[in-house]
C-alpha cells in the first residue's frame, strides 16, 4: 500500500523498549515491497554487534534486491532501558567502520576484537548507505566526516540550521570530502489535524522527547537562549525515561510547568492542517510559515504526532505519525501532489514524506522532483524524526 502511494523508502526504529524486533519488521517490509529502500531508522552500536548488523544488512540487501540502508545513533530508549550508557563518538565511528569493512571484504576489527564473515563476496552491494544521527556539535562534525548522510536533531530555527550545516561541512572538509556529498536531514516533530490546536496538543509528547534527547549531553554550542538554559537543564535532569514519547505523560507536563513548551514547539515542531501545515507555537494566533512543506496526499489520516525532518538543501520528508524529512533539490519541477512550503534562509524548495504506521517509517516519492534526476523524500514513524540533506 505504501508503494502504491508513492513511497520510495521505508524504515523502522530499533528499540525493543518501544516495540517488537526491528529485524522482523524490516524483513516483512522488504518482502511486501518491490521498489522502496528498506532499513533501520535508527539503530545503535550497543544492542547490535557489528557482525550481526553487517549480516542483517547483507541479508536485507539480498532479499530486497539492493535496497537496504542504515541510520546509526548513540542509543536512547533501546540502551538506557537495559542499563547501558549511550555509545561514545569513538565507538560509533569504530562500529560504522567495522560494518563497512565486513560488508566490503569480510574482515574487520571492533573494540580491538577481530571480526570475520565468510559471505562478503556474495553480498549484493559492498557498501550499504549508513547515515549518522547527530545533535551536538562534535557529533555533527563526526557525521560530516564518516556518514553518507547526517540526521540532525538540532531544530528548525534558521540560525540552528545554519550552524548545523556549517559543523557538518567542517567535518567533511576535515576528512577531505566534498561537503556537498553529505546527505543532510533535520529532525522535527509533526502532527496533522484539521484543527490546529488539536494538532499542537498531539505533538507535545513527541516534542518533549526531542527536547530532552537533543540537550541531554549538555547545552554548549546548541544555541539555547540564555534565559532558558537553566530551565532546559532542569528539564533534562528530571526527564522520565519510562514516559518517553508518552502522550499525557510526565514529560510534556514538566515541559509545560517549566515554561518550555512554546520554545520547544517553535524549535522542533510542525503542526496544523494538512493543507496549511505550520510551525507550531502556542502563543502565535495565526499559523507561521513552516520550514518544510508536505504533500496533502501524504497526510490523508490526521491526528497522529510525528517527527518531521526538514532539510535546508535537497529534499523534504514529512510524516503523519512520527517523522518527516525535507530536501530541496537545486533545480526542481513540481509533480501532481500539491505542497505547501516556505523555506528557511539559505535553503531551496523542500519535498515531503509521510508515514502510515507506528512501526515503520516511509519515504514517499517527493512532491518535488529534480530536473536532472528523480529525488526521494522519506517518512519515519519512529519516535525520532530525521531530516535528510544532500
Amino acid at each position: 500500500m505504501a508503494e502504491g502511494y508513492g513511497a520510495a523508502a521505508i524504515g523502522t526504529y530499533d528499540s525493543a523498549f518501544l516495540g517488537g524486533d526491528a529485524y522482523v519488521r524490516a524483513t516483512l517490509m522488504a518482502m511486501a515491497s518491490s521498489r522502496a529502500a528498506i532499513g533501520l531508522r535508527p539503530s545503535n552500536p550497543l544492542t547490535r554487534e557489528p557482525q550481526i548488523m553487517a549480516s542483517f544488512l547483507a541479508s536485507l540487501d539480498s532479499l530486497s534486491g539492493g535496497r537496504a540502508f542504515l541510520d546509526v545513533a548513540s542509543g536512547d530508549s533501546a540502551v538506557f532501558n537495559i542499563g547501558y550508557p549511550a555509545a561514545s563518538r569513538a565507538r560509533i565511528e569504530d562500529y560504522v567502520t567495522c560494518v563497512r569493512d565486513l560488508l566490503a571484504r569480510g574482515e574487520a576489527t571492533y573494540q580491538g576484537r577481530a571480526q570475520r564473515v565468510r559471505w562478503a563476496q556474495s553480498a549484493v552491494r559492498a557498501r550499504i548507505p549508513i547515515s549518522i544521527c547527530a545533535e551536538g556539535p562534535r557529533m555533527l562534525h563526526l557525521g560530516g566526516r564518516i556518514g553518507e548522510g547526517v540526521i540532525a536533531g538540532t531544530g528548525l530555527l534558521p540560525e540552528v540550521i545554519q550552524d548545523t550545516v556549517a559543523r557538518i561541512h567542517a567535518g567533511a572538509r576535515e576528512a577531505g570530502r566534498d561537503p556537498a556529498g553529505v546527505d543532510i536531514w533535520f529532525t522535527t516533530r509533526t502532527a496533522l489535524d484539521t484543527d490546529r490546536d488539536t494538532a499542537i496538543e498531539r505533538v507535545k509528547a513527541s516534542v518533549s522527547s526531542i527536547l530532552n534527547h537533543s540537550m541531554r549531553f549538555g547545552l554548549d554550542g546548541k544555541l539555547v537562549p540564555e534565559g532558558l538554559r537553566e530551565k532546559v537543564q532542569e528539564y533534562v535532569d528530571g526527564y522520565v525515561l519510562y514516559d518517553h514519547v508518552l502522550q499525557g505523560g510526565q514529560n510534556p507536563k514538566r515541559m509545560e510547568k517549566l515554561g518550555l513548551t512554546d520554545y520547544a514547539l517553535r524549535r522542533f515542531a510542525l503542526a496544523g492542517a494538512p493543507a496549511t501545515g505550520s510551525r507550531a507555537s502556542k502563543s502565535s494566533p495565526a499559523p507561521a510559515p513552516p520550514s518544510c512543506g508536505w504533500a496533502s496526499a501524504a497526510a490523508t489520516s490526521t491526528g497522529s504526532a510525528t517527527s518531521c525532518a526538514c532539510s535546508a538543501r535537497r529534499s523534504c520528508r514529512a510524516s503523519r505519525r512520527n517523522s518527516c524529512a525535507c530536501r530541496s533539490p537545486s533545480s526542481i519541477s513540481r509533480t501532481s501532489h500539491p505542497v505547501r512550503n516556505s523555506i528557511p534562509p539559505g535553503s531551496r524548495s523542500p519535498r515531503a514524506r509521510s508515514s502510515t504506521s507506528p512501526s515503520a517509517s516511509i519515504r514517499s516519492r517527493s512532491t518535488w522532483t529534480s530536473k536532472r534526476r528523480s529525488r526521494r523524500s522519506s517518512v519515519a514513524s519512529s519516535p525520532a524524526g530525521f531530516t535528510r540533506w544532500r
